[in-house]
């Protein structure tokens, strides 16, 4: 039988079939939320500029308030760019953890539904992403700037990472500079790839505050190749009295607090990290000083039996599991600070701690 002849599309054919093939997703920005109809749709207005390479996932997580209609009707006035999910109430790490498994992004991130992204500076960072979206030549970790917001003013405090790494460009760990002990990473400044939270079978615990602190610190042993976007893409407020970043929400929840930092000492043992790159390796071990500064600061804020006997069962439990891996972080500089001898010590841990959080005013409110 004669061959039958294909169709020669004209550019108006060509286009329509442009226009109707799936847009490929660069970037999932789940946000997860929990009766958050006061504030939500201002986080997800702020991640429109993404445009269709962009996925915004809205995971509602139980919600008593109207955050589950505001999210539909947000789905329908924008549903090539815009998917929600709606499950029993589990957490923030639940809400991530059903990013991780369903987000349709080469890579991944976390907005808080109370924060922003700022726009001005989503295009430049889709550009960088669509220049490494082919296997290959994909990174494992993008980090950027941040910002904090007040109630009267935005933009108020920068976090910077500036001679971290050249900016733009793939490297290794190994071609990084170093990090110093104040360059320390939170959920706000990471994206992960993907593929990789997958590969490695990454979960977060549900029904638990501050795993955050574990999700900057276990996947990233996994990294090898990052890239460093040199702009204030994220904005996290500080000024609800509600939040759990505020010292007297963090004093109610310290028992979590303090066994979501065991978890993260108890991760990898020394000799794991050392087999990783340098900078990399010497990056995780600050971030666990830094960890560990906090919780203890907290700890001797309360100064009851019970966060004694917490601080004292977080360090024995490093030491069982690792004696190395606790000598390592008992004489790193921030581990020292953390076991100043006696009252003095211990007031002299609280008064650092505090003055860092009032230079960036994170006890604004309900405090």
């Amino acid at each position: 039988m004669p061959r039958k002849k294909r169709k020669r599309l004209n550019e108006d054919e060509k286009e329509s079939c442009l226009l109707t093939m799936p847009v490929r997703k660069l970037l999932t920005c789940v946000v997860p939320c929990y009766n958050s109809a006061a504030y939500m749709e201002k986080a997800v207005d702020s991640l429109l500029p993404g445009g269709e390479e962009m996925e915004i996932l809205i995971v509602n997580d139980g919600s008593t308030d109207e955050t589950g209609a505001i999210a539909d009707r947000l789905a329908a006035e924008y549903p090539s760019i815009i998917r929600v999910h709606h499950q029993a109430n589990g957490g923030h790490g639940s809400g991530l953890n059903y990013g991780i498994a369903h987000g349709e992004g080469i890579y991944f991130k976390v907005l808080d539904s109370d924060d922003r992204l700022i726009k001005e500076s989503i295009p430049g960072l889709m550009d960088l992403l669509r220049q490494h979206a082919e296997p290959g030549n994909q990174a494992d970790l993008v980090y950027h700037d941040y910002v904090y917001d007040q109630p009267e003013q935005e933009n108020a405090f920068r976090i910077s990472y500036f001679g971290t790494m050249k900016p733009g460009v793939l490297k290794t760990w190994d071609e990084s500079r170093r990090f110093h002990l104040w360059n320390q990473f939170v959920i706000h400044s990471l994206i992960y790839r993907t593929q990789l939270l997958r590969d490695i079978g990454y979960t977060l615990p549900e029904h638990t505050y501050y795993e955050d602190n574990l999700y900057v610190y276990q996947p990233m042993a996994h990294t090898r190749r990052v890239i460093y976007y040199h702009a204030p893409l994220y904005a996290y407020y500080l000024g609800r009295g509600d939040q759990s970043v505020n010292e007297q929400n963090i004093l109610k929840r310290l028992d979590q607090l303090t066994e979501v930092s065991k978890t993260q000492m108890t991760t990898y043992r020394l000799e794991e990290l050392q087999q990783l790159p340098k900078h990399l390796y010497k990056y995780l071990i600050n971030n666990c000083c830094g960890q560990l500064f906090n919780v203890c600061a907290l700890q001797f804020i309360e100064d009851s039996e019970r966060s004694h006997r917490m601080n004292r069962e977080m360090w024995e439990t490093v030491r069982e599991f690792d004696p190395a891996l606790y000598r390592k972080l008992r004489w790193n500089p921030l581990g020292r600070v953390c076991c100043l001898p006696g009252r003095i010590g211990e007031r002299l841990l609280v008064f650092f701690f505090r003055f860092g959080r009032k230079m960036i005013k994170f006890d604004r409110s309900g405090s």
